[in-house]
């Protein structure tokens, strides 16, 4: 088990998100939905963008709320959506139903790696079949059903990680370390009442698990719990670390907390492999 220190000041991180549209003309697509559903909740440091293959106009259409809308349908375009994801130290590429738009979102994708910080895919639906195409820096699958409110769950997970407090502390810096050389797969898992840290545990390695067969040979995994003070200890992630372990046995692990103690007996856990 790896415990680290960190002098990142994660108060001023920046996220930036983009949903894609992968649906057709004046609809709203999931990707678009997620936003929708971000921006309700009001998160702090975050920008919201939309794309769409046509034009801003069916943004509009669709009732996407994001305060930057862009169509990627030239080289032009890109630079201009490009430009403005700058800044950013962690962007989110959210898109369901990959297949239906596959090259509007392996445009998305490749734009936000240019920015040159770490590109979380939260992709649904059939993304297996477009996989090979789209570049990014760590995946993670959801089902098609309940797809945008579980998406706004794993970005607000990701941004508490960072921003809470706690000790140890996960950063940028850090994600950037694990995923430089390869893709990571990414869990997530929320669980309440008795035990809830195991549980929730168990559920994000159940999810990583569905969606990547390799999990098992992963070589460094990163948790992180976000609790209660009173359900934060060494001696939990010392506990934590042997259950992962057990499904991954090659692997070093890390883990950082977050305290929130609004959370009361909710926990939430966010595991990344490589």
């Amino acid at each position: 088990m790896n415990v680290f220190e960190t002098n990142f000041d994660n108060r001023y991180v920046k996220f930036k998100v983009v949903g894609v549209n992968t649906a057709g003309d004046g609809k709203l697509s999931g990707g678009l939905e997620a936003v929708n559903f971000m921006l309700n909740r009001n998160f702090q440091g975050v920008n919201y963008f939309a794309v769409d293959r046509n034009s801003v106009d069916n943004l509009d259409k669709c009732t996407c709320h994001a305060e930057h809308k862009f169509r990627l349908l030239d080289a032009q375009d890109e630079a201009n959506f490009t430009d403005k994801l700058r800044g950013a130290n962690l962007i989110f590429v959210v898109a369901a139903d990959v297949w239906e738009n596959s090259k509007l979102v392996t445009l998305a994708a490749h734009c936000a790696k240019k920015i040159g910080v770490p590109v979380i895919f939260i992709a649904g639906g059939n993304f297996d079949d477009a996989e090979d195409e789209i570049i990014f820096d760590a995946l993670v699958k959801l089902p098609n059903a309940n797809f945008s409110a579980v998406a706004c769950k794993v970005v607000q997970n990701f941004i508490e990680a960072l921003t809470l407090p706690g000790q140890p502390k996960i950063d940028v810096k850090l994600i950037s370390h694990l995923v430089s050389n390869s893709a990571a797969c990414v869990g997530y898992g929320e669980r309440d009442g008795k035990n809830a840290v195991i549980k929730a545990a168990k559920a994000a390695l159940e999810h990583v698990e569905s969606g990547e067969e390799n999990f098992k040979t992963a070589e460094k995994i990163l948790f992180n719990v976000t609790a209660a003070q009173a359900n934060l200890s060494l001696e939990e992630a010392q506990k934590l670390s042997r259950l992962i372990k057990r499904h991954a046995p090659k692997a070093e692990v890390s883990f950082g907390f977050s305290i929130d103690d609004w959370l009361v007996d909710k926990v939430k856990f966010l595991i990344l492999a490589v």
